[in-house]
């Protein structure tokens, strides 16, 4: 028995012996070639609203682009991980992405690569970009702020600028210090910035002073109503930023009055002195205690502003703020298809079309995205309280152009024609493409072609081929990245060109004849025979429309023979005829394709699992004779061979592990590992099927469990003797298929947890381990189907199907690029497009009128609207450079306590009263407040001192530095007596040095104040000028 085991191992590796010149390591690199649609498990959006990008982040660490003329791209994190904050620098081509570990990524969108990651060890609660600049606000849990940089060479720094709780509320003590949002005030986003805590404070900072100069929403009002309410959203409401809007997690939703650097902006201080808001919408939400998810308000000039409010609810409110309404606010109830996670409002456009359509774009839970055309919605809330009241308006999902759903998929890469057809013609296919992020509906059913000009398949590199359950069977030209359908069949037979209603379970397209058979749920099998090429041209092609000739001048003709049970395997033999054909109630039926006539059936029962998943047609040596047999691998992983011929069983039993699971994929393979089939779809270019009656053959079968190799010669006896095996513990496999190289052949695996292995055949050895990120697998339910379909070239490119959300196409080996123009499809973001900075805008002056609602909408609405300036325009370089030079200087030193008397020392130092001059400011007038003279003059002055002391300080660390070993006793004997050491008469001239430079920054952010006031002066004038100018033109009409 010993010596029989040892016969078998050493048979093993002489089997193996040649496995070096297999498949290797450096022949693969699964990769993601491209993925079109929306990922699944979508969480965020961000948009650039200058080059018109939308981006979606997902819950594993994607990032979806969408960008104009249906341009994408999907990009990976190195970890699978959601988002927290999701930014672009707008007209830079930079998204900022943070995600849940607090890792801050930068991304290149030209270059699609990830440039710098910045890890923050804190809890990162709140994010925001200033704009028209590279820096960036991060708040944390502990409340406090920091400012990051984004380099020109795409690298973060931390800036010492900083804005502490401590700063923020000086003596008060909050259980809930995590910062909720920070928002840079609307037109001086280089000089205030608004700070919400979660617990509901608001503070407004000066970044040039480094004060607080305004709170409210504090815990005032919630400790009176013992309320636990959470700050969950805010958004500017004022294009000067007079208005904010907070929400609530109880579902309250308030609008809090800001005091801004614009003129007439009196009502700031009524509420805020009272720390009450200045108007509480009632939207619903409050009463079923539903948290406000996001609220986003678009300035519409004065006419339409609206305020959209997302609530945790399958409901969203939309909000007309219109002073010349009856009444203060009109409301539109949007019922959404689910409950909704983000939104956004977007721009779509192309380049045939210079209209420009406005969106509101929302993300569902499930990751699915809907559309609402917001222009009407802006005008459902103007004709609302006419007497013809508007049609509501209607959501539209996004989802590919796929028609009905796809039941089952085949997929051929290189064929073997090689007369394919021109990039100009792609491109101009992909011209004609629907938009994926449209509100159009007419294409969201499918592709509605004007021509489709097919005239054969030998101008098609790539073919796709998918049945649906409508019984319809569609060919795609599959050669650039979005697939382009050039043909579909719905006939039934020759005379009924009707669609059956039954879903296809089943396809096998031999490409060289070529020849279609199509197999059904309801067991009816239909050959299609089709005529010589090349076909006349024909403007057939729609998916949504009916067709006027049909399919006529390419299918020779429609044959059918009816079966048992569903069709779930199929195979040819090309030498005799013979089709076979297996169903999931275990029947095996081989028919005559020439008749088509039936020439006998087989079931095969099994109490595990019943269903044939494979059937593949051999010729082998058996007892010295040539034979014809069939292969027949079950569902419940057993193996048997029958006669081609006759049906009868060739072994005495079958072949099956110990412990049986479902099988999934199951072919015979000669001693180098390559398939013997006579499957079109597997033959490789030169190369020939050969008579197998000399070659030793295996079987390879894979089960959820497990990887058998069996040894055929033995399974035809009945005798299962196992040469590799190989068991799965971690995941279950979901799917199989082999795939080859230029000279060797591989085996790729899925796992329901979306990991993927490619191993070695015959050895089983693995070869690469790597995942599919959102790769979810769904089991179909009983009498129904997955929504994911999942297809192989024999050349390794996998195109997975997510219902009709997204298409995936992998690829296996190395340096193999099967798509055209992939480029262009992939290229969102264009540097010709970047635009000068955006423009200022302009204030709306309205007319007077009374009420707290009409102080709300005063900043931007009225009648006869008049258009100017607020203030003189500010060059955005000036401002950066100012904003540049403060943070890169600490603004709250880190204290330290000293044991020496420094009355004197700060009585020298402090002789410039900066504090005085904070005073005067405030009591004199704009122009007249500082002498600009006499301060540069105690400037020069403290600079001299700051060298002086600098001096004396290197002067004392080089004396140091000599007599090391004398000052250490001299600190010990000083010690002894109670008097000063010589470290502390150093610290004294640090303290010194610092204290200079403390004034000096002082000094410097006067200056630029004292700038800033005079800018307002002369904005002041430039306004009182205006009015006057118009009240003398009312007066003369």
């Amino acid at each position: 028995m010993f010596v029989k085991k040892l016969v078998e191992k050493a048979s093993i590796k002489k089997l193996g012996g040649n496995s070096s010149a297999g498949l290797r390591a450096s022949d693969v690199d699964p990769r993601l070639i491209f993925h079109h649609g929306v990922p699944s498990g979508g969480t965020m959006f961000a948009y650039d609203n200058i080059h018109n990008i939308l981006a979606l982040s997902t819950n594993d660490g994607r990032i979806k682009l969408f960008g104009k003329d249906n341009t994408q791209v999907l990009l990976e994190s190195n970890k699978p991980v959601p988002s927290k904050f999701f930014q672009f620098i707008k007209n830079q081509g930079i998204l900022i992405n943070v995600t849940s570990n607090n890792h801050i990524e930068v991304w290149d969108i030209d270059k699609k690569l990830l440039c710098d990651l910045y890890i923050v060890k804190e809890e990162i609660t709140s994010f925001v970009i200033i704009q028209h600049s590279l820096y960036m606000y991060i708040g944390v849990s502990s409340g406090d702020i920091s400012v990051l940089k984004l380099h020109q060479d795409l690298h973060v720094e931390k800036m010492n600028y900083t804005i502490p709780l401590s700063a923020s509320f000086e003596n008060e003590v909050f259980d809930d210090t995590v910062v909720a949002h920070i928002l840079p005030q609307p037109a001086a986003e280089t000089k205030r910035v608004l700070i919400i805590f979660r617990k509901g404070q608001i503070i407004l900072w000066d970044i040039q002073e480094s004060i607080c100069i305004f709170r409210s929403g504090g815990s005032l009002s919630q400790q009176l109503h013992n309320e636990t309410k959470k700050v969950s959203c805010a958004c500017w409401m004022c294009p000067f930023g007079s208005k904010v809007a907070v929400g609530y997690s109880n579902g309250e939703l308030y609008i809090w009055s800001i005091p801004s650097l614009t003129a007439g902006n009196v009502s700031a201080s009524d509420h805020s002195s009272k720390n009450i808001p200045m108007f509480k919408f009632n939207l619903g939400y409050k009463s079923d205690k539903t948290c406000i998810v996001s609220v986003k308000w678009i300035y519409a000039e004065g006419k339409t502003s609206r305020l959209y409010v997302l609530g945790a609810s399958q409901s969203m409110q939309v909000v007309l703020l219109n002073e010349h309404t009856e009444t203060r606010t009109i409301k539109l109830g949007l019922y959404l298809s689910e409950l909704c996670v983000d939104m956004e409002i977007i721009s779509s456009s192309n380049e045939q079309s210079k209209h420009k359509q406005n969106s509101l774009i929302l993300l569902g839970k499930s990751g699915h995205v809907y559309l609402y055309d917001d222009s009407m919605i802006e005008r459902y809330l103007l004709q609302c309280q006419s007497k013809s009241t508007p049609s509501l308006p209607k959501e539209v999902m996004v989802k590919l152009p796929l028609a009905d759903c796809i039941t089952i998929a085949k997929f051929i890469s290189n064929t073997p024609n090689g007369f394919y057809s021109q990039d100009e013609y792609y491109s101009q296919m992909l011209r004609n493409y629907p938009q994926l992020i449209t509100i159009e509906t007419n294409h969201k059913d499918g592709i509605n072609l004007s021509s489709a000009n097919f005239s054969g398949f030998s101008n098609i590199k790539n073919l796709y081929i998918t049945g649906h359950h409508n019984g319809a069977i569609t060919f795609w030209d599959a050669s650039c990245p979005f697939f382009i359908p050039v043909l579909q069949l719905k006939q039934q037979s020759e005379n009924d060109h009707s669609l059956s209603g039954v879903p296809l379970t089943e396809l096998y397209f031999d490409i060289n004849t070529p020849l279609l058979v199509s197999g059904d749920q309801s067991g009816m099998v239909r050959i299609f025979r089709f005529k010589p090429e090349p076909y006349a041209y024909n403007s057939f092609m729609s998916l949504t429309g009916s067709t006027k000739k049909g399919v006529d001048h390419v299918i020779q003709s429609v044959k059918l023979i009816q079966t048992i049970g569903a069709v779930i395997c199929m195979n040819i033999d090309h030498s005799s005829g013979h089709l076979a054909v297996g169903s999931d109630q275990g029947n095996v039926s081989v028919i005559n394709i020439d008749g088509p006539t039936l020439l006998y059936q087989k079931h095969f029962a099994s109490e595990i699992s019943t269903g044939i998943i494979s059937l593949q047609f051999i010729t082998c040596s058996l007892y010295g004779f040539s034979k014809n047999i069939l292969a027949v691998g079950t569902k419940d992983s057993s193996v048997l061979a029958l006669d081609n011929e006759t049906g009868n069983t060739l072994s005495t039993g079958t072949v099956h592990p110990k412990k049986p699971s479902k099988a999934l994929f199951m072919q015979v393979l000669d001693e180098q590992g390559e398939p013997i089939t006579k499957d079109s779809l597997y033959l490789r270019e030169g190369n020939h099927i050969e008579d197998a009656t000399t070659k030793k053959m295996y079987i390879l079968l894979c089960s959820e469990k497990a990887l058998y190799i069996y040894s055929f010669e033995h399974a035809l006896q009945g005798i299962k003797k196992v040469l590799y095996k190989k068991k799965f513990s971690l995941s279950s496999c979901c799917w199989a298929s082999t795939f080859h190289s230029a000279s060797d052949i591989g085996l790729i695996l899925l796992f329901t947890s979306g990991k993927v292995e490619l191993r070695s055949l015959p050895e089983l050895s693995l070869i690469v381990k790597t995942s599919i990120r959102g790769f979810t697998y769904s089991p179909p339910k009983l009498k129904s189907f997955s929504d994911s379909q999942i297809c192989c070239s024999s050349r390794g490119e996998i195109v997975l199907v997510n219902s009709d959300q997204e298409i995936s196409v992998v690829s296996l080996l190395v340096q193999r690029n099967i798509f055209r123009l992939l480029d262009s499809v992939g290229c969102v973001y264009r540097k010709e497009r970047m635009l000068s900075q955006e423009l200022v805008p302009y204030q709306v002056i309205p007319k007077e009128k009374k009420g707290i609602f009409n102080s709300v909408v005063k900043d931007f609405t009225g009648s006869k609207e008049k258009h100017m300036p607020l203030m003189e325009k500010e060059d955005p370089k000036e401002s950066i450079q100012e904003l540049s030079a403060i943070f890169s200087h600490a603004n709250f030193p880190p204290e330290a306590n000293y044991t020496v008397d420094e009355n004197q020392l700060e009585s020298n130092l402090d002789d410039t009263d900066l504090e005085h001059h904070r005073e005067i400011r405030k009591e004199q007038s704009i122009l007249g407040a500082l002498n600009k003279k006499k301060l540069a003059g105690k400037f020069q002055a403290l600079k001299g001192k700051v060298k002086e002391m600098k001096g004396n300080n290197q002067k004392a660390s080089d004396k140091e530095e000599q007599q090391d070993e004398k000052a250490d006793a001299v600190n010990q004997i000083k010690k002894k007596y109670g008097f000063l050491s010589s470290s502390n008469e150093t610290s004294v001239a640090k303290l010194a040095e610092s204290k200079l430079q403390e004034n000096i920054r002082k000094l410097q952010g006067i200056e630029l104040h004292t700038t800033e006031i005079q800018n307002t002066a002369k904005s002041f004038l430039s306004r009182a000028k205006q009015v006057l100018r118009k009240a003398e033109q009312d007066k003369q009409s």
